[in-house]
């Protein structure tokens, strides 16, 4: 139990900085307290002051005004975008500040190196937000690796099948479906995925080959007829699985990928949720029954400060959000495939897609003894392990529905408090800094280059000497 919590600076008061680290604040303020913010955006800035009891004082536009001068506190969360993500990391360790930065650390590789070789001070910590690292499902899988349950590892297959409400949102009308303005692909949503890879078989690769483009999200897909906005009158409303109103206001494909879960409870309380959605707004005092009219949670959280119906209806007349899926000029791939090679002889395949029924990933790990089957998902997580002999499967790990990353948001703030905190050092808490982070880093710029260039990338291009 943390005796004192931790104080913390924020740059960034977006969705990671507000519902996700804030939120965390909120719920364990024994263990983290945030004493002052930066964020260009007003309206945001003033509501994670509000949310936290922020003084103006205390309440910067930006990050130069929040880190000049001495420190304020033990930690800083950097969740700015992606471009900004470099330089107020490294103003936080040379002051001597304690940091958590999201993932990807830059899409600039030259920033990444520097912060990886960045040198701490004795107890510093620097941690990068890999938080699927502290799910149940991924430490029960490497546990199940390490012990040697299927035998040498011959082949890791990871998919990472992104929905189609997901990736409308967040790499053709959100912050990512420029790469110019953001990072590529494989940087921003899958570096997860290949820190995974290399954590789990505890080797690097040697080679990476990979292809993909842009498939679908392109104009001449568009419907016959389809306005620049899902507003003004589309119509292919009914039967498009990208309509913004029914994301953004019911959340409704969410809602219909948890008719899928195991609970007869939960199942049956979405199907009313869907056909009478009206029932449930006299509940509106319960945060979890309200979502199942009013819609407030990620990825309407993105629409900005105004979480009331027409707060979101405005948005999206007038914001990104509300735009046909065909008409963003977005450039980012909605596919790709990445081939890596071991030193062991193991090789593994990561693929990602933007047309997924479901949200989540898929594993399949072969070895010589036997098989890791599982998948990771909203509404459900399960771990299979089957052996070679004898064909029969155990199961390893199974969870219902989950969010925060399966939990991995949770545990990642926990493993960081405590180490804060004195209760465990960072490598015991597993925390990983940016010099851990640069693998899985230098693994998607030189995917990336492999697909620019068509062809096999050796990874001591990218490592050096």
């Amino acid at each position: 139990m943390v005796r004192e919590p931790v104080t913390a600076v924020l740059c960034g008061a977006g969705v990671r900085g507000h519902f996700v680290y804030g939120d965390y604040a909120r719920r364990h303020p024994q263990r983290l307290r945030f004493v002052a913010v930066a964020e260009p955006d007003d309206a945001r800035r003033r509501r994670f002051q509000r949310a936290h009891g922020i003084a103006d004082a205390f309440s910067f536009c930006r990050w130069e005004e929040l880190l000049a001068g001495g420190r304020r506190a033990q930690a800083v969360l950097v969740c700015t975008p992606d471009a900004a993500h470099a330089a107020p990391a490294r103003r936080a360790l040379e002051l001597g500040y304690h940091l958590l930065l999201e993932k990807p650390v830059s899409p600039v590789l030259e920033e990444c190196r520097e912060l990886a070789a960045f040198p701490l001070a004795a107890g510093q910590v620097a941690q990068v937000a890999h938080v699927l690292r502290y799910t149940g499902f991924w430490r029960r899988l490497k546990a199940a690796v390490e012990q040697g349950r299927i035998g040498n590892v011959v082949h890791f297959e990871l998919s990472e099948n992104v929905s189609t409400w997901h990736f409308g949102h967040s790499f053709v009308r959100g912050a990512y479906g420029v790469e110019g303005l953001s990072s590529p692909l494989l940087l921003a949503k899958c570096c997860h995925d290949l820190d995974l890879i290399g954590w789990i078989l505890g080797e690097k690769a040697l080679s990476v080959q990979s292809t993909g483009g842009l498939l679908h999200y392109r104009p001449e897909n568009a419907p016959p007829g389809a306005p620049q906005r899902c507003t003004d009158g589309c119509p292919a409303e009914a039967d498009c699985p990208w309509y913004a109103p029914r994301l953004y206001l019911r959340g409704e494909p969410i809602l219909r990928t948890l008719r899928h879960a195991r609970s007869p409870w939960l199942r049956g309380l979405i199907r009313l949720s869907l056909a009478a959605p009206f029932l449930f707004r006299p509940l509106a005092a319960f945060p979890a029954l309200r979502l199942l009219y009013d819609w407030n949670a990620f990825p309407s959280t993105a629409l900005g400060v105004d979480p009331s119906p027409a707060g979101k209806r405005r948005a999206l007349r007038e914001g990104p959000y509300g735009r046909c899926v065909y008409r963003c000029g977005n450039d980012v791939p909605d596919h790709q495939a990445v081939l890596l090679c071991f030193p062991s002889g193991a090789t593994a395949a990561l693929t990602v897609h933007g047309l997924a029924e479901f949200e989540g990933r898929e594993v399949r790990v072969f070895g010589t003894r036997g098989v890791l089957r599982g998948v990771f998902r909203l509404h459900e997580e399960e771990l299979t392990l089957t052996g070679h002999r004898g064909l029969e499967s155990e199961r390893l790990y199974r969870r219902g529905v989950s969010t925060g990353h399966g939990g991995g948001d949770e545990g990642l703030m926990d493993a960081f408090t405590g180490a804060l905190a004195g209760q465990a050092a960072a490598g015991e808490a597993g925390l990983s800094g940016p010099a851990d982070a640069l693998e899985s880093h230098l693994l998607a710029f030189a995917a990336d280059a492999s697909r620019r260039r068509r062809t096999v990338v050796s990874m001591e291009e990218y490592r050096g000497p």
